[in-house]
């Protein structure tokens, strides 16, 4: 008799693949969203909102609207270990790609952006 336990297993496992790629996206955006404060500058904040636009703040002024997406990768820069932020310009047709390094080994509510040009970090603080 004839073991149909590889035709259930395997297409189960792609499934299984597809939805825990689709879970980290998912929990990356999650993660980010809401206010930050530099913690270089703690005068200049940054808002991931949960429908992709982000809004930059500078002393009291705001900036014009941003879009952001995560991903595996952004342009040139490919990261196996974490994900990278690209926020985009849509009104100068500018983009800035950073990689969202895991920050939880120093401290809650801390966001590490790292510039995927010059690898310069920028942490940023949760304000809600």
């Amino acid at each position: 008799m004839r073991s149909y336990r590889p035709l259930i297993i395997i297409p189960l496992s792609v499934v299984l693949i597809i939805l825990m790629v689709i879970t980290s996206f998912t929990t990356s955006k999650k993660e980010i969203v809401g206010a930050w404060v530099s913690q270089e500058n703690p005068t200049d904040k940054i808002e991931f909102l949960q429908n992709g636009i982000a809004k930059s703040y500078s002393e009291t002024a705001e900036s014009k609207p941003l879009h952001y997406t995560i991903s595996a990768e952004c342009v040139h820069h490919e990261s196996n270990e974490s994900l990278c932020v690209k926020i985009i310009d849509d009104e100068a047709n500018l983009f800035k790609c950073y990689e969202l390094k895991d920050a939880e080994a120093k401290e809650d509510n801390v966001l590490l952006l790292v510039d995927t040009n010059n690898n310069e970090e920028h942490f940023y603080t949760k304000v809600y």
